[in-house]
């Protein structure tokens, strides 16, 4: 009698079943939490289109300063015959230095953007996995619901 009485409860079995499931669940449900880091990401990664265009400027004034510099190692030809224009090749000097100095500084305020990208990408291959388990988990329960829907007709 008391087996009859324990009536079967779909609903108490289901959950049972998906119960494995529900720390999982919550793990995914703080991916949502992240929306809005990943928005301001977005926003300062519109940094990078101003910089390729400086960086297009840069490469356009080393093109135009590049007859200075074949004027300088021409001049430093003549220098011991002409000692006074050691000054100018001391400036010519310490402007070349001055926009390497800058330019490695640039560079390595993009190391961690850079940094960012490569974990960026490594995220991508890691969550890889969660559109082809989404649409799976979807056909089933799809499967699910037509193999209900065909029972109680």
């Amino acid at each position: 009698m008391e087996e009859h009485s324990k009536a079967f409860q779909p609903n108490l079995a289901v959950s049972t079943v998906f119960e494995q499931a529900r720390p999982l669940q919550e793990q995914l449900a703080q991916i949502t939490s992240i929306a809005e880091p990943m928005r301001q990401l977005a926003q300062l990664a519109n940094v990078f289109k101003p910089l390729r265009e400086f960086e297009a400027q840069i490469r356009d004034l080393a093109k135009v300063l590049e007859p200075m510099r074949n004027f300088q190692e021409r001049l430093r030809q003549v220098l011991k015959q002409f000692t006074p224009l050691g000054a100018l090749d001391q400036e010519l000097d310490q402007l070349c230095v001055a926009f390497s100095e800058s330019l490695r500084g640039l560079a390595a305020s993009l190391e961690p953007a850079a940094a960012l990208q490569d974990r960026l990408a490594h995220l991508a291959v890691a969550f890889e996995p969660a559109k082809t388990l989404r649409q799976e988990f979807s056909t089933l329960a799809q499967s699910f619901e037509r193999s209900s829907q065909s029972l109680s007709r």
